[in-house]
This record gives structure tokens, C-alpha cells and sequence, in this order.
């Protein structure tokens, strides 16, 4: 049998939490009617401190069953809750409080305070029965500080918005995500524009990520748009999860490696 040779997209829905389980299955009754699979579902050990996964049988079930059907966990923050105080510049304050929502949990901490919540977070994961190998910061904000403290945690890659970054080597791959902001109307009307154009941008990209969240589907214009984004990456892409990726860039970056060391 010839060796799939088409190009990757990996398909993720963040914020996947008790509180946010009714939404969540709508958007993968979503993906998978339109055979949009596996999945990357970015767990929230205790969303906005309202309840532990760990402690939810309901949840746990679910999240068993959709990891028996080949969807991945991934670490998704604490308490997707940006405690740290915000400095006196209108630039952070934008950032932090406006463009995330008060939500970049991770966009601040230095290297202990990271590590401290990434142990916290991986513990109640593991409470679950779940071992996730990726962390994607809330929003995709990433201190350097966290980026100190995943280097000894045992995961083997990390996400920004644009890139996965493979932990160890710092090799980073470039993978921009299509991700909808639905907030407000204004911000959905920009999101259908923007998306529709850096699809386009990025349509000879090897791997393309689509980011979904649990409230997108509440809005019939922002369903339509991701009917659109997907229908053409699940008919002409292989579907695959960051930790199936992660494999297939190692082994293809060791011969260059053992090049550069040659040199």
C-alpha cells in the first residue's frame, strides 16, 4: 500500500471541561458528522475553579469513551483563570483583560509558578487516568517562564498559535490555526473575513491546525464558517492529533540532525 503522502491538519477543541461538556458535545457531534477526526481535546483541569475532572464520573466517562475512538487529551491550562496582577501599561492591559478575556493563565508566570500549576494540573489529568504528552497555554500565551518549566515535565510538545514546538530540541514547526473569535458581533463578523483569507494564505501549508470552542456553535454564521474551513481540509488532508504528529516530525528532522552535527 503507497504511503499517504497528502498533507496534515489537526483539529482541536479547547476549553473541554464539565462545565462546558453540553457545548462540547455539539461541537464534536459537529466534527464528527463531517468525519473531522481524530480530535485534540484540550482538557481544563478545573475550569474557573468550578469542578474538577477528576471528581466528575460523567466526564471522566465521556472523555474514556472519546479517547477509545483515537481523540487525544491535552493539558490545557489549571483554572484557564489569569490571577497575576496587571502592570501599568495599556498594552498588557489590552492583552490580558480584553484580548483574552482575562483568561492567559499562563502569559505571566515565572518558571516556578509555572511548574507548580502545570504539576497541579498534570496531577488531577492523571487522577482522571489520562497522560497527556501537549500542553496548549489558555489563549496560546506562553511566559518564558512556562516554557522553562515544560523542558523538565514530561511532555513532548507544546502549541503557540502558530507553531508546535517540540520539547527537548526547541525545534519548532509552523502550523497557524484557524480559530474564531465569537465574543461579539463585531468580532464574528471579523473572525469569518479573516479566517476565509488565511485559509486561503495557508493552503500549501504541510500542516494546518483548526481551533473550535464550545461556544462557536451557538452562532449559525460561525457554524457555517466552519463548515466551510473544514469540508476542504478533511476531503484533501490527513486528519491526524499533535501527539500522531509529534512521531512523524521527529523522525523526519533526524536526519538533518545528524547532518548539522556532522558538519
Amino acid at each position: 500500500m503507497p504511503a499517504d503522502v497528502r498533507p496534515l491538519c489537526c483539529i482541536s477543541l479547547h476549553d473541554v471541561a464539565p462545565a462546558t461538556l453540553d457545548e462540547c458535545r455539539v461541537v464534536l457531534d459537529f466534527l464528527d458528522g463531517m468525519n473531522a477526526g481524530p480530535l485534540a481535546l484540550l482538557v481544563v483541569p478545573d475550569y474557573h475553579g468550578r469542578g474538577r475532572v477528576d471528581r466528575d464520573p460523567r466526564f471522566v466517562s465521556f472523555i474514556d469513551d472519546r479517547i477509545r475512538r483515537g481523540d487525544e487529551v491535552v493539558l490545557h491550562g489549571l483554572r484557564h483563570v489569569d490571577a497575576a496582577p496587571v502592570g501599568p501599561g495599556v498594552r498588557e492591559w489590552l492583552e490580558r483583560r480584553v484580548y483574552t478575556a482575562g483568561e492567559g493563565e499562563f502569559s505571566r508566570l515565572d518558571a516556578p509558578a509555572a511548574r507548580r500549576a502545570l504539576l497541579r494540573g498534570l496531577a488531577i489529568l492523571r487522577g482522571a487516568g489520562w497522560h497527556p504528552t501537549g500542553f496548549v497555554a489558555p489563549a496560546w500565551l506562553m511566559s518564558p517562564g512556562t516554557l522553562e518549566a515544560l523542558v523538565d515535565l514530561p511532555f513532548e510538545y507544546c502549541s503557540t498559535r502558530s507553531e508546535v514546538v517540540l520539547l527537548g530540541t526547541g525545534t519548532r514547526l509552523v502550523a497557524p490555526s484557524l480559530v474564531v473569535s465569537s465574543r461579539s458581533a463585531g468580532r464574528r463578523a471579523a473572525s469569518i473575513a479573516w479566517n476565509a483569507a488565511l485559509a486561503r494564505v495557508n493552503a500549501r501549508q504541510r500542516v494546518i491546525r483548526a481551533a473550535l470552542h464550545p461556544s462557536d456553535l451557538r452562532h449559525a454564521g460561525i457554524r457555517r464558517l466552519w463548515r466551510r474551513l473544514l469540508a476542504p481540509l478533511v476531503d484533501t488532508r490527513r486528519i491526524v492529533t499533535e501527539a500522531q504528529l509529534v512521531p512523524r516530525w521527529r523522525r523526519a528532522s533526524q536526519p538533518r540532525d545528524r547532518m548539522r552535527r556532522t558538519a
